[in-house]
């Protein structure tokens, strides 16, 4: 017989079903509604509870019904009867938020969904905290188990009996909370008499929002780069030691993890206020703040060419989620932009005709340098009192001509003139030496300034020329040329590699089913399954002792215990060589070259454009460097003939 209760306007309710049983109660459909479901507590609860649920019951509206299983009514053995339990509406078809945010199981629960739908997700679980904090409701226990979302990103607060509230005469007080979600000025403290504000809520909206738009990662778990540091989520979180920040130094970010760069600034920064002692100082970001933040993310969200679940913010240059799968790390799910069956690739590109056509181009010839105006021009004259070595070669030979002539005339003794002849030469080898040096330096200056000048004007011109793009342009045609030519024999050994690795796929496939959020794992709390996920490791198929032993906190023991639960799912495990390859497996392969054939026709056409603009290019940028090259030239020339000068 069904159990009948009474809610508070003497309507009778039959209980019917039980959709789940937990520590506090469990939760039946009713007779007559899908709609609404009840809570009953297992035991008999208290008369400020009883309060507190009637209050409830009778403040809710429609904005706070979109977003949380909010009580509706409350429930009695009898009419008008102590509280034993409460309606609120039935959350059905979403799943907990952990199932969106987690890699592993958006596998299986949301396959097709891309950034752009975890964003959306994010922003609707901000405007929930909206929906509370507007009303001066406060979560207090804020934890992935207590939010739930629907196919359409549509978030609903569930728990909400927990949720801390005044009522005009009590302050009912959330005195529960999860470690690896709780603010740093609160860990380590028993939660009973303690008052929640709007700030410390915003810490755990922060990290779900973290979760949804970084992997699940937790942004307190992390590799410890030093002894005593790190050992547990809940020590770094009460050191603030936000692992992705700049100024962190003691904990980096686990291996393969997004860098918070992928994030606009206004986001990372927002994220920075969240998890570091500024946000206790002055106020981590409200929950309108970050619906406003991610309202503006949405709106300037750019598509990936290769994958429709790929959008990434505009700052980003090149596709976070791309690169991450090139590291063997897959977030979405391998949906090609060309999905099976499609005939919309584009114009059929002929790429014979393609490469007929670059062949044809002349090899780009260097870009000419232009020279100075006039190759030999007139020295500076020299200073007074200063000559140069032909100068001073000269005035020897002539005060020689001299002693001679004089020799020949007077006569006298040799050795008188020869004396004479080697004095003059050393007279004019240290007349005007230092004034000489001198000048010397100070051209040599002159002239080494210009041929660095000159050298710079060059260099730009080459650079701008475009000449070393055409070559880099040629050869990279080359390759591509190569590669096309080999995708037919790419496909069959990709397919060969299909059926060589069926049972390792199909067994893969297999332990992704488990995950080790759901698993009874003795000694493996919460904080420690936050922490797996954080390095990547979510379900049985991930567990690997060697990974496992270099995460901080998990010893022997613990690895064990998660080696024998694998292994109790792997024997389990049967192979079925009947499907070990689908069509759909198959088509993933020919997808891949069909794919990687567009992109390469696609660079292949524009290179043909390129080395064919290069002539043009090179062209324009002679006759926008000429007059600059061409003077540093003449510059050049004339500081060498002045340095020749001195001679």
């Amino acid at each position: 017989m069904a159990r009948r209760l009474f809610a508070a306007d003497g309507t009778a309710l039959e209980l019917v079903e039980v959709l789940g049983k937990g520590g506090e109660g469990s939760v039946f459909t009713l007779h007559g509604t899908r709609d609404l479901v009840a809570k009953v507590y297992h035991a008999p609860i208290d008369q400020e509870k009883q309060n507190k649920l009637t209050y409830m019951a009778g403040v809710h509206d429609q904005k706070l019904l979109k977003y949380a299983a909010w009580p509706q009514a409350t429930l009695h053995e009898s009419r008008g009867g102590p509280v034993v339990g409460f309606t609120m509406e039935k959350v059905g078809g979403m799943k907990p938020i952990q199932t969106l945010y987690s890699p592993a199981q958006r596998k299986q629960e949301f396959p097709q969904r891309g950034w752009d739908f975890l964003v959306y997700a994010a922003r609707n679980t901000a405007a929930a905290f909206c929906a509370l904090h507007d009303r001066g409701f406060i979560a207090g226990d804020v934890n992935h188990g207590n939010l739930y979302v629907g196919q359409s990103a549509v978030v609903k607060l569930i728990d909400c009996d927990s949720y801390q509230l005044f009522d005009g005469f009590t302050q009912h007080l959330c005195e529960v909370g999860v470690g690896t979600y709780t603010p740093p000025e609160l860990q380590g403290k028993s939660f009973r008499g303690i008052v929640r504000t709007p700030n410390h809520d915003s810490f755990g909206l922060g990290l779900l929002i973290w979760h949804l738009l970084m992997g699940g990662r937790h942004p307190y778990a992390g590799v410890p780069q030093k002894e005593g540091f790190g050992d547990t989520i809940e020590d770094n979180i009460s050191e603030f030691r936000f692992a992705y920040s700049p100024s962190q130094s003691l904990l980096i970010p686990p291996p393969n993890a997004l860098p918070l760069s992928t994030l606009p600034s206004s986001i990372a920064g927002m994220f920075e206020r969240s998890f570091t002692e500024a946000g206790l100082q002055a106020g981590r970001p409200t929950a309108h703040q970050w619906m406003a933040a991610l309202d503006d993310l949405r709106s300037t969200l750019r598509p990936c060419a290769k994958s429709k679940l790929h959008t990434f913010p505009s700052h980003l240059s090149t596709c976070p989620w791309c690169l991450m799968d090139g590291k063997g790390v897959t977030y979405f799910t391998v949906t090609p932009i060309y999905a099976p069956g499609e005939a919309n690739i584009g114009s059929p590109i002929k790429i014979g005709e393609v490469w007929a056509a670059i062949t044809k181009v002349p090899v780009l010839e260097p870009v000419p340098i232009p020279t100075a105006s006039n190759p030999t021009p007139q020295p500076d004259p020299l200073p007074l009192g200063v000559f140069s070595t032909t100068a001073k070669h000269i005035m020897g030979l002539s005060l020689t001509c001299i002693t001679i002539a004089i020799w020949s005339v007077m006569g006298g003794y040799p050795l008188i003139y020869l004396t004479i002849i080697a004095m003059s030469w050393l007279f004019v080898g240290q007349f005007g030496t230092k004034a000489k040096t001198e000048e010397r330096q100070r051209r040599t200056l002159l002239r080494d300034a210009a041929r660095k000048q000159h050298q710079d004007a060059v260099q730009a011109l080459q650079a701008d020329s475009g000449v070393d793009q055409i070559t880099a342009k040629r050869e990279l045609l080359n390759r591509l040329k190569l590669e096309f030519d080999t995708l037919a024999v790419r496909e069959q050994k990709d397919l060969s590699a299909l059926r060589s690795k069926a049972e390792q796929r199909q067994r893969t496939a297999y332990l992704e089913r488990f995950y080790i959020e759901k698993a009874v794992l003795p000694g493996v709390g919460s904080a420690k399954r936050a922490a797996l996920q954080s390095f990547g490791i979510e379900t049985a198929a991930e567990i690997n002792a060697r990974k496992i032993m270099q995460i901080r906190g998990f010893g022997e023991r613990i690895t064990q215990v998660l080696m024998d639960w694998r292994d109790s799912h792997e024997r389990n495990f049967r192979f079925n060589p009947a499907t070990a390859i689908s069509p759909a497996d198959t088509q993933v392969v020919k997808n891949a070259v069909r794919k990687r054939a567009v992109e390469i026709s696609a660079l292949m056409v524009q290179g043909l454009k390129d080395i064919r603009q290069g002539p043009e290019v090179r062209d324009r940028a002679l006759r926008r460097h000429l007059k600059t090259v061409q003077q540093a030239a003449n510059e050049l020339a004339q500081a060498e003939a002045d340095c020749k000068a001195l001679n």
